[in-house]
């Protein structure tokens, strides 16, 4: 999320500034995918909601720059600014050579994945939400791409015949909660069921578990990454809006053999994420564990 205060961080130190603490990590990856919770546009009006995220088209470089190759759209603020702000988000994040899904000028648009080739392998690449209703696209409606069980497993079994891997990004959940909604665990399920390999989950701005299922792992919520969170914020929010990890996951065609993760924290100083120390990474790892037990025990 590159607004507001990390906006201003961005005029005054450039778009790299966000991630040259662990752009490292980002790297380190053959694909990198983030959710990106913004409109890059300089245009449009505000829809009616309590928060609106933009930030200039010209700090999509910044992205890749620190290694990110897959933006996930479905979210809740891809259209915060409406058609124009659509139409230069998409045009933005493919200037720079992002690869993009969740969002389009209609719904097939929106549904269509991207598709990335990674040591012989073709990965299919899938966004959606179910946050903000009056965002979704349809028939000739531009917008974000809805989740919805019917829709994700049609969309899945689709993907599965133009990729040798599926990946599901959903925006879903409520936020600063530990345990995944009945929706994200339907819906995850879902794209699982129907052929994906990883489903990577968002929205709820706090941790919650990772687990396998069905031969396939879900990551029900990666927390904050890059989020413009101060002191008065840790003081009033607590470590967990604060604590989140960079996902490692090796995958196979119809395997996952490798998951691992590096514990990141968010400054509150600088603004930005930063490995984190010794106690924060043990804290970190140790609330992931209780996360996993608790999603298990819901799912």
């Amino acid at each position: 999320m590159l607004a507001r205060d990390l906006t201003t961080l961005m005029e005054r130190n450039g778009a790299a500034y966000p991630y040259e603490r662990v752009d490292h990590l980002l790297q380190d990856a053959d694909l990198t995918i983030a959710n990106l919770e913004i409109a890059l546009t300089e245009r449009g009006e505000p829809v009616e909601k309590l928060y609106n995220f933009r930030t200039p088209p010209r700090f999509a470089s910044g992205l890749v720059d620190a290694g990110v190759d897959i933006v996930a759209l479905g979210n809740n603020h891809t259209a915060d600014y409406g058609v124009d702000g659509i139409e230069d988000t998409i045009a933005a994040v493919a200037s720079v050579g992002l690869l993009a899904s969740g969002a389009g000028m209609d719904d097939t648009e929106a549904r269509t994945p991207a598709i990335a080739g990674s040591n012989g392998l073709r990965i299919a690449f899938l966004s959606y939400t179910d946050q903000f209703i009056n965002t979704f696209a349809g028939p000739g409606q531009p917008g974000v791409a809805l989740a919805e069980v019917a829709t994700i497993v049609e969309d899945v079994a689709a993907a599965r015949k133009l990729a040798d891997i599926v990946v599901v990004s959903l925006h879903s959940g409520i936020e600063y909660t530990d345990e995944p909604t009945s929706a994200q665990i339907e819906l995850s399920q879902a794209a699982v069921d129907a052929g994906a390999l990883l489903v990577l989950g968002h929205h709820a701005h706090a941790l919650q578990g990772v687990v396998e299922y069905g031969g396939g792992l879900i990551a029900y919520g990666l927390g904050n990454f890059v989020f413009d969170l101060d002191a008065d914020d840790l003081e009033s929010l607590g470590p967990r809006a604060f604590e989140t990890v960079v996902l490692y996951v090796t995958l196979r065609e119809d395997e996952v053999v490798g998951v691992r993760m590096e514990p990141v924290f968010i400054d509150p100083v600088e603004n930005r994420p930063r490995p984190a120390t010794d106690d924060e990474a043990n804290a970190i790892l140790d609330r992931i564990e209780e996360l996993n037990v608790l999603a298990e025990l819901v799912s």
